[in-house]
């Protein structure tokens, strides 16, 4: 007991001694695009370069398979079950040509919000270092208790009486210490592929914003140079508990540029309430527009888009707007996955008269009203994948009936969806469906979602199914496993295996 006690003292110490030098901090705005940044006017792009798929190389190995996957909200609970997950990626093999390698190293793009940020932003940065090491810097980490300085300790109280400091500009600070130690946006470009998309939500839209450079360039800003830790801050900047990351918007620098992709929205998509490319079209519009947007303030990414898909599908939807354009000229199969660390839904207010205070009605809102229509985000992604397979092998096919030894109508698009509800039934997933959506969580609870989230992976018979095909006559493999050994349960979708 008294070894507890002097832990626990010393972890107290600890965070005091950490966010006493937060108390003065310096808090981050963008920094406007430079003149030898911008695109000429009409060009596809705005800017030239930076964070964005398309600047980033295939990977050589693979070329033309795209793989995206999606990380979703859900503090420590969806953090951990993601980066379970990317350990079964490592341990599953995609065939090629040259051989075996791990799914993982084929990412093409990782999309994150609120808890799922966090091990995709640690992983695009640190990659295989990533193993055995995220454990200890951030998911056993007591995070709570930055975040109870934060209000607690009276040096940082800047955020009471300074109206440019907020909460999170400290956890931001954080974050920073903890893991990020510095790295800005251009670090994560050098890595190359998978490009890393966090997303918030801007509250004055209530629309997913990406930090990509394709979403910086609508407010004319250059992303290379922001924080990754402020990014992932902004993106768990629960509503309430945390004050929103302000950007500036640099617009009035950009001479009116607009992305080639708007040019191709017409009039009658854009006054068509359920064209998607249309609303698409007018919020970017509102972004280049300085008299309608001068600054952005973001908050938990979870609100507008709690798994990660509808901003990501968003950018899809954009790349493939433009006739001819070569986004996915090569691109044979596309592997969307969906990692899902949603809960157990709390509907316990509906068995008491008082829903409770400030933020037991904020958690209702932000949880339940959101998961509630995930089916509808899962349902979309389905439909564009299948539109965006036909218009691939109809463009393959108007170059030739066969395209690098494969036939032009040879085009796979295939959406996993990979989750905690995705479980064989038993006490333990009860448990691991019912942990809290908050910052800290037991150890033994986060031991138990890594595996979870592992062996969803490496267990799934749709993703084996789907590797099977690519190259055809060939099956994927698991490093150090026999596929029987990953077989999961009979009827399991995506489950968890024994």
């Amino acid at each position: 007991m008294a070894s507890v006690r002097i832990t626990c003292w010393f972890r107290l110490a600890g965070v005091i001694l950490l966010l006493s030098s937060c108390a003065s901090l310096t808090v981050t705005d963008t920094n406007p695009l430079t003149p030898g940044q911008l695109a000429p006017p009409g060009a596809e792009s705005l800017s030239q370069g930076g964070y964005r798929v398309p600047g980033l190389p295939p990977h050589a190995e693979a070329p033309d398979l795209l793989v995206l996957v999606a990380m979703s909200g859900g503090g420590k609970r969806s953090s951990s079950f993601g980066y379970g997950a990317l350990k079964g990626m490592r341990d599953t093999m995609v065939p090629t040509s040259s051989g075996p390698v791990s799914l993982l190293s084929q990412l093409s793009a990782i999309s994150g919000v609120s808890g799922g940020s966090f091990p995709a932003a640690y992983y695009g940065l640190y990659r295989d270092a990533s193993f055995g090491k995220f454990e200890k810097d951030f998911l056993y980490d007591d995070t709570n208790a930055y975040i109870f300085g934060v209000y607690l300790l009276p040096w940082n109280w800047t955020w009471m009486v300074d109206p440019s400091v907020g909460t999170n500009d400290f956890m931001a600070r954080v974050y920073d210490h903890t893991m990020f130690h510095g790295a800005t946006y251009n670090d994560l470009l050098a890595k190359g592929r998978p490009l890393v998309a966090i997303g918030a939500t801007d509250v004055s839209y209530g629309t997913p914003f990406l930090f990509t450079q394709e979403k910086f360039d609508l407010i004319c800003a250059d992303l290379g140079s922001f924080p990754v830790a402020r990014a992932v801050a902004a993106s768990n900047g629960f509503p309430g508990l945390f004050s929103p990351v302000t950007l500036t918007s640099r617009t009035v620098d950009c001479g009116g540029r607009k992305p080639g992709w708007m040019g191709y929205v017409t009039q009658a998509e854009r006054n068509d309430p359920l064209s998607r490319l249309g609303r698409q079209a007018i919020s970017a519009d509102r972004y280049l527009d300085p008299e309608q947007t001068n600054y952005l303030h973001l908050v938990d990414g979870g609100v507008s888009d709690n798994l990660a898909l509808r901003a990501a599908s968003g950018l899809i939807l954009e790349a493939s707007a433009v006739p001819g354009a070569n986004f996915f000229a090569n691109v044979r199969r596309i592997l969307v996955i969906s990692v899902d660390g949603e809960g157990a839904q709390d509907t316990s207010a509906a068995r008491r008269k008082a829903v409770g205070g400030i933020f037991s009605l904020l958690g209702l809102v932000t949880g339940n009203q959101i998961d509630n229509y995930n089916f509808e985000t899962l349902q979309l992604l389905t439909e564009q994948l299948e539109k965006l397979q036909d218009e691939i092998g109809k463009a393959r096919c108007a170059r030739g009936p066969v395209l690098n030894g494969a036939r032009c109508d040879d085009v796979q698009a295939k959406f996993l969806h990979i989750s905690l509800s995705g479980m064989p039934p038993g006490p333990d997933k009860e448990k691991l469906l019912a942990i809290p959506t908050g910052l800290t969580i037991a150890r033994d609870d986060v031991d138990r979602l890594i595996k979870a989230g592992h062996d969803a992976v490496t267990g799934s018979v749709e993703l084996r199914t789907f590797l099977a095909g690519y190259p055809p006559n060939s099956t994927p493999r698991l490093a150090g496993k026999t596929r029987q050994a990953a077989r999961p349960k009979p009827g399991a979708e995506a489950s968890v295996a024994e």
